[in-house]
Formats: C-alpha cells, structure tokens, sequence
C-alpha cells in the first residue's frame, strides 16, 4: 500500500512539472508579442526585420518616444484618453456602487424583477444600439463632444452585477446594528459596507478603466474632431502617418499601455481575491 501511494505521488508529481512546463509555455506565447512591441519601440527602423529576432536591441534608440510627442498629435490624444477615461470611471463607481447596494441590501417592490430586467440588457450587442444612440446623440447636439463617450459609460450592467455579489457577501448583522444605532442608509453605505467591499470596487475600477481607454468603437463613430479624438483612433492615424515606420508606431502603442499596467499592478490582488470569494467563476 505504502508503494501505491509513493507511485502515486510521483505521478501527481510529474503531472504537475508537465503542466507547469505547458503554462509557461502558453503563457510565454501570449507574453512575447508585448516583449516583441517593448523591443522593437528601442529599435531603428533598420533593425526592426533582423532574423533572428533580437529582444535586446544591438542599438537603443530613445528618440522614436521623443517623436512620438513631439512630431505627432499624440499628446492631445492622451490628455482627451486620460480625460474621459477618469470622469467615466468616476461616474460609474458612483451609480454602481449605490445601484449594487441597493439591490443587495435594501427591501422594495419589485426589486428581483428589476433586476432581473436590467441583467437582461447584458444580451443586447452594443453594435445594435449604435445607430440609435447616434441619432439620439445627433438630436442632443452630442455628437463631437466627450459627452457622447462618457454618459454611456456612467452605466454598466456588470459592474453593478459585481458590487451586488460584493455586498451580498457582508453580513446583514452589520447593517442591523448600525441601523438601531441610528444611522441611515447613506452613512452605513458610505462608512461600513463600502469599505469592507474593496476588492469588488478595485474590480469594478479595473474593468471600467480597461474598457474606456481601449474603447474604439464609440469614438471612431461619435467623434470626428481632430482636437477630440482618443487615444484608439488616434493611434490608427498615427499608424497611418508613420507609414511603414514599426519602431515608431511600437513607441506610440507601448505609451499608450502604460496607465493600464500601472492600474493592473495596483489592483490585481483585489482582482484575484474578488473573483475568488464573490461566486463569479470566469
């Protein structure tokens, strides 16, 4: 018996080595065009095609990021970016987080078919609503203005599908005593439960934020002001100004990745332990 369970062992051993070697092989297949973009942004132009590939580049070239800013529009893309980025991110934190207490601690009529009314238009393509929302932007003088990219994202079934599932998770206990203590619902939202729900917000905030700066689809149709555009589109003009210049076009898109890494790194741990403990299984 005890040599059964020795054999065992080393074939849950070896098992595990093999599966580690094939994750870090996919995940170094998924890695190595970000590392490819870093390297190729330090190259000249005339390295850029070498074989083999070279991740150091022989030469290091910095001024492709001093074009970038200089030679190009994409400082106001960036500021535009950054702009409707932060007021949307706020905003909706705002309305999900009160929409996602609501539904999850409060008692009123309807409240399950509600929301079950409001998941259902999670089941509606965005493109389908582009045509209306563009006519309806159209009617409120909207359209090239960052009004028509940052009213949309003020609401996101998700995200208050998220907070929910967080709020859900806080004893009800809490709420009680806080309530025989006198407190309304606004200080026992705002003081006790929203900070026991941090990993959903950082979550919540992730997301929201990965979205609107990636976001192409609305602006490219709801803004056609050179001095309005984003960050997306404007990166597919600078591409087509730089032509066949890769090293610069890798410059502009590795800048443009920056703030997303630097939100990831500070909410990836509250990303992890939120979709571990919330009952969402992705």
């Amino acid at each position: 018996m005890k040599g059964y369970s020795g054999i065992m062992g080393k074939k849950q051993e070896i098992l595990r080595i093999v599966m580690t070697v094939l994750l870090f092989c996919f995940a170094l297949l998924c890695v190595f065009p970000f590392i490819w973009m870093i390297s190729t942004s330090f190259k000249f132009e005339i390295d850029v095609m070498e074989f083999p590939i070279r991740i150091i580049p022989k030469n290091i070239n910095t001024k492709n990021y001093v074009r970038v800013f200089t030679k190009s529009n994409f400082p106001r893309y960036y500021l535009n970016t950054i702009k409707v980025s932060l007021i949307t991110v706020v905003g909706e934190l705002m309305i999900t987080t009160m929409a996602g207490y609501s539904f999850a601690r409060l008692r009123f009529r309807g409240k399950n078919l509600l929301f079950t009314i409001y998941l259902a238009t999670m089941m509606v393509p965005a493109q389908v609503m582009l045509l209306p929302k563009y006519i309806y932007f159209s009617k409120l003088h909207l359209t090239n203005t960052h009004l028509a990219l940052i009213l949309p994202g003020f609401f996101s079934v998700f995200g208050v599908l998220l907070m929910k599932q967080g709020f859900s998770q806080v004893p009800f206990e809490l709420t009680e005593a806080a309530y025989i203590d006198g407190a309304n619902h606004f200080t026992i939202f705002s003081r006790l439960i929203l900070p026991l729900v941090k990993p959903s917000l950082m979550t919540a905030l992730l997301l929201s934020f990965t979205w609107v700066w990636n976001d192409y689809m609305n602006p490219l149709i709801f803004i056609s002001k050179e001095n309005l555009i984003t960050l997306t589109v404007g990166l597919q003009r600078f591409q087509e100004d730089s032509s066949t210049n890769y090293a610069l076009i890798m410059s502009g898109a590795t800048v443009s990745l920056i703030p997303i890494l630097i939100v990831f790194v500070i909410c990836q741990k509250f990303f992890i332990e939120s979709f571990a403990s919330s009952g969402i299984k992705g």
